[in-house]
């Protein structure tokens, strides 16, 4: 676990906050390059994307990963924690 020493307060992050971070950094990163390889897609052809049930997959661990890193970040984090 580290402390970020801020203006406001100490943020507490935890190895596994650490972690989703970096899966949500990769989980964008492929999000992304769908949306691109999406939009090349619809320049060439009418029918529906290939991969579009990939990229419904990958929006959707992206929310999920978002929502535990608030879960965790308000747990350790929140307000009723004392500064």
């Amino acid at each position: 676990m580290r402390v970020n020493v801020g203006a406001l307060m100490n943020e507490i992050i935890t190895s596994e906050m650490e972690e989703i971070r970096r899966l949500i950094v990769a989980t964008v990163a492929k999000r992304n390059a769908l949306k691109t390889e999406m939009a090349q897609w619809y320049e060439a052809h009418s029918k529906r994307f290939e991969r579009t049930n990939e990229l419904i997959t990958v929006d959707s661990t992206l929310s999920e990963l978002d929502s535990h890193y608030k879960r965790l970040w308000d747990y350790h984090n929140g307000t009723s924690r004392a500064s």
